[in-house]
């Protein structure tokens, strides 16, 4: 199998040492088989979507049977034909078990294509200090006189803006399954952008962010009232915070809403034998123990409800994500959605510069995306 350093038995730490005893394990249920696992970098050029494409093209003979890939890239691999239809090969035990993020991010044109094994999922951390409880929507954050970040900057529209944007009904695509966005949504959403930056709620650092650990660092220098974060940052720094508590994202009318992203096993033989001991492996893999103990200690979220049930929901935090991911979307990609994206983020950017209204900037990504 293919995969990368952080999802494999040679990683250091307690998940390496985890997934090494459950490939083991594999093994001596399965005598006549061996695991063996090769390193890739998880992008780019000599990533495992271009190394899919170019072994296929050029030497077949040394494609996986199995490998481990981002759930943003599934969709392109499966359109290219690189890995295999799995509806037949895993129960409907599994795939029925997995969260509704988890399915739909591996379907494609009703197949599934995958099988994701971690997730991740972003919300929000707030001074409890300052703030007894959290706002739940849009009229909550203008009006408490707090700060809120989140990542605003780079060159595609971040998930905070999409997660607001589902959150107040918006679509991401038509009847026929091609991209539609809804402009009087947008302009709603831009416009609570627009109002958060005019009163100070929404600082101009916010443009200067691109990832949820930006955020962070700002966040932990009591800088911010309330960022947007990742429940793998959350779970790593958790122990050594302070007079910090966790939220949904706060919406327009208070609807649960996030976004997750994660990776997925996806089968690339097309031998009817092996092709059929990949999927017994990553049904072993996805067991409710051996994904569970894995997810733990890797610091991910499991993506099938069996595997929370093993952690427990005793811990508040643990039965909160539970809620988070039951709610969670996934982040649109392709080739079209960077187009998409990249105007929305130019909209963002021009209404928090006020550079542009919010029905202008929304009427003119549209423009932009239809050309």
């Amino acid at each position: 199998m293919w995969t990368i350093e952080p999802f494999s038995p040679s990683q250091t730490g307690e998940s390496g040492r985890i997934l090494s005893r459950q490939l083991a394990d594999f093994e001596a249920a399965h005598p006549d088989v061996t695991v063996e696992h090769i390193l890739k970098k998880p992008y780019g050029k000599g990533g495992i979507l271009d190394f899919l494409r170019t072994a296929s093209a050029a030497a077949p003979a040394v494609l996986p049977d199995l490998v481990a890939i981002d759930m943003a890239e599934l969709g392109q691999a499966a359109r290219a034909g690189l890995v295999q239809p799995l509806d037949d090969l895993i129960s409907a035990e599994l795939a029925e078990d997995l969260f509704p993020f988890a399915g739909q991010a591996c379907r494609l044109e009703g197949q599934l294509v995958g099988i994701p094994f971690e997730a991740d999922v972003e919300h929000l951390a707030y001074n409890s200090g300052k703030l007894e409880s959290p706002p739940l929507t849009w009229t909550d954050v203008l009006t408490e006189g707090i700060t809120c970040v989140f990542p605003a900057g780079g060159e595609r529209v971040s998930n905070a803006f999409l997660i607001q944007y589902l959150a107040a009904g918006g679509r991401l695509f038509d009847e026929d399954g091609k991209p539609a966005l809804d402009e009087d949504i947008l302009a709603e959403v831009l416009e609570f952008y627009r109002d958060g930056r005019e009163i100070g709620v929404i600082p101009s650092s916010v443009l200067e962010f691109k990832t949820l650990d930006d955020c962070w660092s700002l966040y932990l220098s009591a800088k911010t009232t309330m960022a947007h974060v990742s429940s793998q940052r959350f779970m790593a720094d958790r122990a050594l915070l302070k007079n910090t508590a966790f939220a949904p994202i706060p919406t327009r009318d208070g609807a649960v809403v996030t976004i997750a992203w994660g990776w997925a096993w996806a089968v690339v033989t097309d031998d009817p034998a092996r092709r059929n001991l990949a999927a017994r492996l990553v049904e072993w893999l996805l067991k409710p123990e051996n994904s569970a103990a894995w997810n733990r200690a890797a610091g991910h979220l499991p993506t099938r409800r069996a595997a929370f049930e093993v952690w427990g929901t005793r811990d508040p935090y643990i039965a909160f994500l539970k809620g988070q991911l039951e709610a969670a979307h996934v982040r649109p990609s392709g080739p079209d959605w960077d187009e998409i994206l990249a105007a929305l983020q130019k909209a963002v950017r021009n209404v928090l510069m006020g550079e542009a209204t919010p029905k202008e900037a929304a009427a003119s990504a549209l423009a932009a995306i239809e050309r």
